[in-house]
């Protein structure tokens, strides 16, 4: 073998032996991965069955931590209260916010020639946005909440309703049991009725359970919503669109963000939307609407909710000693986030209604609301 066949022959020699190198190496690369996306997956399981297993556990004691925390919360709210009260009367910031010269009306037309061209400028009413319904089933008696229309105190009603022995004896009150410490929280819930009737096994048309709806004026409930969230107490940094105080950004804006998720066809359900977004895409109402049984909400003075609410307990058997207590509660007050009779709720609506163009804005959100809950229309 000549010197140059022999340095071919090593030289191939080499070239198979790092083949076989590289195919065991990709071969082991090959193993490595498979064993690691093995390992990755029943290491995340073994995760997800120890936390679980662990909050399941613990859940109990989470509870009990909560209930050490309510006094603490009730003073707390009693704090909030006061600086509240302090902030909806110095509102010389919001006034200096709100100095900006307002534009005239797009058109001339009424409420309902504007909402009824087609297409319509105003958004649609009966849209599956989200529901919240509170149970209190030894009474055949349920509520779909609405921020901005009673939501706390009636989200605090019916879970004294569901127990009203548990209620009083864990300390708890009517108006200072808060959605983030609600004592029945996950205990008497549902997203809509459909999930009520499955779980009591009732048929929607059946009558010897009542469904109550509170519902409020779209100007009332607007302008609550406005001084409470983009004024009294925001919740993010870049609050109510990036508007913040500014009521016809606000406005422009909301109108525009309600109109592009109808659209899409899905809602985002931020926790502004739900201050702002109709009362009528809440609750199925677009399935259930027949099934409720609607009462008038209001802030004012001479309004009495245990007038409309009382007659429909007493139907259903509540105790008159229930009754009396429920009386007692909310005739000690408001919540914690009332801006009735401030300086900040007077300023908003003197601004809004003296607007041909900010009540056509409101018109446009909120012509269903007026519609479908018989509130009487705005001129415009």
């Amino acid at each position: 073998m000549s010197i140059e066949t022999r340095k071919q022959f090593r030289e191939q020699k080499w070239i198979n032996l790092m083949l076989s190198s590289r195919r065991l190496q990709l071969r082991f690369i090959l193993f490595a991965t498979v064993f690691a996306i093995f390992c990755l997956y029943y290491s995340k399981e073994f995760r997800f069955s120890v936390s679980t297993s662990t909050f399941l556990k613990n859940s109990s004691n989470t509870t009990t931590e909560k209930l050490k925390k309510v006094p603490k919360f009730y003073k707390l709210l009693n704090w909030e209260k006061r600086e509240s009260e302090k902030k909806l009367n110095n509102i010389e910031d919001l006034r200096r916010v709100n100095l900006n010269t307002l534009p005239n009306r797009t058109s001339n037309l009424s409420a309902v020639h504007l909402c009824s061209q087609n297409p319509s400028p105003c958004l649609p009413g009966l849209r599956d946005f989200e529901g919240e319904i509170r149970t209190a089933p030894r009474y055949r008696l349920s509520t779909c909440v609405v921020q901005k229309s009673m939501s706390t105190v009636m989200t605090s009603l019916f879970c004294y309703l569901r127990d009203e022995k548990k209620f009083i004896g864990n300390n708890r009150e009517i108006l200072k049991d808060w959605k983030i410490i609600r004592f029945c929280m996950f205990k008497n819930e549902f997203r809509n009725l459909g999930g009520l009737f499955k779980k009591f096994n009732i048929l929607p048309s059946a009558n010897n359970w009542t469904h109550i709806m509170m519902v409020r004026n779209p100007i009332e409930r607007f302008i609550s919503g406005f001084v409470d969230k983009c004024y009294r107490k925001p919740v993010v940094s870049n609050y109510c669109n990036g508007c913040k105080k500014n009521l016809t950004c606000f406005m422009e804006t909301e109108l525009a963000r309600m109109r592009e998720q109808v659209k899409k066809g899905t809602f985002l359900k931020t926790y502004e939307d739900r201050h702002f977004f109709p009362q009528s895409w809440r609750c199925d109402l677009h399935q259930y609407f027949s099934n409720f049984t609607f009462i008038p909400y209001s802030s004012a003075h001479n309004f009495s909710i245990t007038s409309h609410l009382f007659p429909i307990f007493r139907n259903h058997s509540v105790p008159e000693s229930s009754l009396q207590y429920i009386q007692s509660s909310l005739s000690s007050g408001r919540t914690a986030h009332s801006t009735v009779d401030s300086k900040a709720t007077s300023f908003i609506e003197k601004r809004l209604k003296s607007s041909p163009y900010l009540m056509e804005l409101l018109v446009k959100m909120f012509y269903h609301d007026f519609k479908l809950f018989n509130f009487t229309l705005p001129a415009i």
